[in-house]
């Protein structure tokens, strides 16, 4: 009875990630590119996915630990980096880097629970479509992250279609290719930013392509997870 609660409570929380994805990839980070104090919105986000996934979806000691180590570095990094990096002889890029890795780390293993629990066993709902839905939008996020990290290193690897690079502040940068990487990813392809570097054109295009087949591909495996489930209904 106890598992099949837990389930019940896993697949809701699907729903709420969902809602908790959509307000940061389309307020908190746009807002961020205009006002400082949005971090703070920022922050509540990856409190809220961090609570949810150690407490919903996962009971390994290792991944909660590692979600929670996550959550307090992505929390306190941009505060205490600045004032760190000095006395460990870091500059602020490295200091950047190291937070963005975190961040990468950090989606990816919420990505990776919502990914088991959307396509485990069971009967096909709604909130495996949500969910589904989130799984879409996480890899849009881990992708943008991905190119934040190459622009740190190759100045230039996103470029703006009226010339020049990327500039302003890094809230500025991380709303930008936030929305570079959501026109990728569903092949809207506006234009006003392109992939200039070789390694950003190829993750544009892998991108692009993910964007194409995770449809088709997802709406295979749950006909197949519903028809299973039905199989052993009526057996």
């Amino acid at each position: 009875m106890r598992d099949l609660r837990d389930g019940r409570w896993a697949d809701a929380s699907l729903t709420v990630l969902l809602a908790v994805q959509v307000l940061t990839l389309f307020v908190a980070i746009p807002l961020g590119a205009h006002h400082s104090s949005s971090h703070l919105l920022l922050d509540l986000c990856h409190l809220a996915f961090a609570a949810i996934c150690v407490g919903v979806l996962t009971r390994h000691r290792a991944v909660q630990i590692a979600l929670l180590a996550g959550l307090a570095l992505l929390g306190v990094g941009p505060v205490a980096g600045d004032a760190f990096a000095g006395r460990l002889g870091l500059s602020a890029q490295a200091v950047h880097e190291t937070i963005a890795i975190n961040a990468f780390i950090f989606n990816g293993i919420v990505t990776a629970l919502v990914a088991r629990q959307v396509f485990g066993a069971g009967r096909v709902t709604g909130y495996h479509i949500q969910g589904a839905v989130l799984l879409y939008l996480n890899v849009a996020a881990l992708f943008a992250i991905a190119y934040g990290l190459l622009e740190s290193h190759f100045i230039g690897a996103i470029v703006p279609e009226s010339g020049g690079v990327l500039g302003g502040a890094l809230g500025a940068r991380t709303a930008a290719l936030t929305y570079f990487s959501l026109s990728t990813i569903t092949t809207t392809g506006f234009g006003d930013l392109q992939p200039a570097h070789p390694i950003a054109r190829s993750l544009a295009n892998f991108e692009a392509v993910f964007g194409q087949l995770f449809p088709a591909t997802l709406l295979a495996r749950l006909v197949g997870l519903h028809l299973v489930h039905s199989k052993h209904e009526e057996s």
